[in-house]
Order: structure tokens, then sequence, then C-alpha cells
């Protein structure tokens, strides 16, 4: 019955850009709940003549840090990738999207919680003298990169997309304003969904949110956020889960 699921009733704003919440959205009603789709970022891709020399048969490594950065480089890139050349990603997203792209995936974290993930993996350790390649978008963490030179690689970037603020119209906002609970996936998705629905930033802080690590949950906290849950890691399925245990601590089974 559709009142014995968990979220029956309720409505979950989903942050996410488009092409990366369909999944989470299908969960979410599975559930009983009703996603809103608010994108608060826009995945504007850059023409492969802005990448520049991609030294790729020499490389050793070629580092997927989203589903973005895989669309984005395969819609850019027209020629076979070197047989060398190793694949990873950052997390099960990203893993899915590299083989919907008929890429392989040689190395992904055992559970999705992004660059920290990935660089616990066993390949990722004695990088002595390896060339690395990272697909990313302009203006990403540094801590993948760091990491691995701190482990003796040498990094380079190919940076295929950037972030653009997505605009909605105010009746978007209002009923963006009308959703029980929150999903925001980034730091930038924090601080672009202030400044979109700025307008209701007090009841905003409210709202209870949904983040996948410390370092979003801190800046959520640090903008006024007041009730902030961690999902266990980055995949669909652990923050549907969280969304349902926030209730269950609250004794709304």
């Amino acid at each position: 019955m559709v009142t014995d699921r968990p979220l029956a009733g309720q409505r979950i704003l989903v942050t996410r850009p488009q092409a990366q919440a369909a999944k989470l959205t299908g969960l979410i009603e599975e559930a009983g709940g009703e996603a809103i789709s608010f994108p608060v970022i826009d995945i504007v891709a850059l023409p492969p003549d802005t990448w520049g020399s991609l030294m790729l048969s020499h490389s050793d490594w070629l580092i997927f840090v989203s589903r973005n950065a895989v669309e984005c480089f395969m819609a850019g890139w027209q020629q076979s990738l070197p047989e060398q050349l190793k694949l990873a990603a950052v997390g099960d997203g990203t893993a899915g999207a590299m083989r919907e792209a008929g890429l392989p995936v040689d190395c992904q974290p055992d559970t999705s919680s992004g660059s920290e993930g990935l660089l616990q993996m066993p390949e990722m350790q004695a990088m002595q003298n390896r060339q690395v390649v990272i697909v990313r978008g302009v203006g990403g963490r540094e801590l993948l990169a760091d990491t691995l030179t701190e482990r003796g690689a040498s990094i380079s970037y190919v940076e295929v997309y950037r972030r653009a603020l997505a605009q909605h119209e105010r009746s978007a906002c209002v009923r963006a304003m009308h959703a029980d609970k929150l999903i925001c996936t980034s730091v930038t998705g924090l601080d672009n969904l202030c400044r979109i629905l700025a307008e209701f930033r007090a009841e905003l802080f409210c709202k209870p949110l949904v983040v996948v690590s410390e370092r979003i949950r801190d800046h959520a906290r640090s903008l006024g956020f007041r009730w902030v849950e961690i999902s266990t890691d980055a995949s669909d399925t652990a923050v549907l889960n969280t969304l349902i245990e926030m209730d269950k601590q609250h004794g709304k089974q």
C-alpha cells in the first residue's frame, strides 16, 4: 500500500543537475515521496579546443571525478584511448557513466565517498613516477591531485565543463520551499541553493538537509542550516536511506 511506503506524503527537494537526478528521483518516488527537481548547478560543456594538450599516450591513469566529467569528455573526445591507459572513477555514479559510454573501469572505491574513497584503493598507493590525468570541471577540489602528488605521481588536468548558477522562475522557488526535506551533494550546490532562495533563507535553514560528506555538512552549518544529516556514502541508495532514517529518529515510523 502507498501509505506503507516510508516517504509517503513527503516532498523532497533534489538539487542535483537534471542529468544526475533521475535515479535518485525514482527511488524517492518508489518510497512514496514526491521528488521536487530543482537543479542549482547548470553544467556547461567546454569545447575540446580549450582542453589543452592531452598526452594520454604517455599517461598511466585517467581519472574521472564525476558523471559530468565522463559525459563532457566523451562528447568531445573523438579518438580511441591508448591501450596502456587505465581508467578510474571516484564513485558508483561516475563508474556507471563510464560503462554507459563503453569505457572500462579499472579502479573505483568500494563505497561512493568521492576522492577520499578512491585514494584509499590499493591501486592509488604506489604512484611513484606515474603520469595521471584528472578529468574534471573548472576549479574542482585539489585533494586528489595533492595526495597523488605526495605519493610520487605527476598530475595534469583536463577541464571539460564549467559550473554555472541555475536560473529559476519565482514560482519554482516558491514550490521548492514547499519541500519537507532537502538534498544537496556539493559545497557549490549549497552556495547556489542559498543564492537562488535568498528571499526565503531564514525558512530554508530550518528545513532538514541531507548531504554526502562531513565537509559539506560543516559548510552547511557555517551557512546556518540547523539540521544536517550525512549519508553513509554518496550513492543514491544511501541518500534515500538517510531520508528515511531521519524520520525514525523522531519516532515517525
